[in-house]
């Protein structure tokens, strides 16, 4: 550094990576392992990754590939959609869906200063005071089918709500791929964070768009469950 100028050194190239996805079978061994180049499709037909006895999956139904030295999951607009299993506590966004054991559920919210916008009188608006901060939130989660349709509904009224096959504010004693407490949703301001409570299972979220992969993270489309093995070269 010379006069406080930062002498350059030349365009930086994207880390290089090796990449491969293994099947992940019910006994948690794996099965096929394939390496990830540019792009590999996984789906019903003619793919990469092609699984034609699995009605759940679309035909075309995601993509996974090597990136600027990223790996990204990419959901194709799927029927039923793209799960990755969450590794750490994270922020609910209106509009997600999540797996608890064979359980889908969708998280919806409203701001409780949210209210009609007046109408101006004699043409003049009516100004307000800009939101500087989020307000409180009333939120809830809807039990849907794969389809969608809302099957129940549960407020999230209190600070802490926990689900579970045996334990908890809502539970699913009929469902056995769900722990005895599997999760938490806790309650925070502006804020609603999903807790995975060390579940057999795991908590997956479905991918809206497209996700970046990291070493070890699991994923599922239709009854296919996939591990991440990736490492740095060069």
């Amino acid at each position: 550094m010379e006069g406080g100028t930062v002498v350059f050194s030349g365009l930086r190239a994207a880390p290089r990576i090796e990449a491969k996805i293994s099947e992940k079978k019910p006994d948690g061994t794996f099965g096929k392992t394939v390496p990830v180049a540019m792009e590999t499709l996984i789906g019903r037909e003619n793919c990469g990754l092609s699984y034609p006895q699995d009605i759940l999956l679309s035909p075309r139904h995601a993509s996974i590939a090597v990136r600027e030295g990223r790996l990204v999951l990419k959901d194709l607009n799927s029927q039923n959609g793209s799960y990755i299993r969450q590794r750490q506590d994270t922020e609910l966004i209106p509009g997600d869906v999540f797996l608890l054991g064979r359980e889908l559920f969708r998280f919806v919210t409203q701001s409780l200063d949210e209210s009609p916008i007046k109408e101006p009188s004699e043409g003049t608006m009516v100004w307000s005071a800009p939101k500087l901060q989020k307000g409180p939130l009333t939120a809830k989660l809807e039990h849907v089918k794969l389809n969608g349709e809302v099957v129940a509904e549960f407020k999230l009224d209190k600070p802490e709500t926990t689900l579970g096959r045996t334990t908890g504010d809502l539970v699913f004693k009929d469902d056995p791929y769900m722990s005895g407490t599997h999760a938490r949703i806790v309650a925070q301001p502006g804020r609603f964070l999903l807790q995975d409570l060390r579940s057999r299972n795991g908590v997956y979220r479905r991918v809206r768009t497209e996700i970046e992969l990291a070493d070890g993270d699991e994923f599922f489309m239709g009854e296919q469950l996939f591990h991440v093995d990736l490492k740095k070269v060069g």
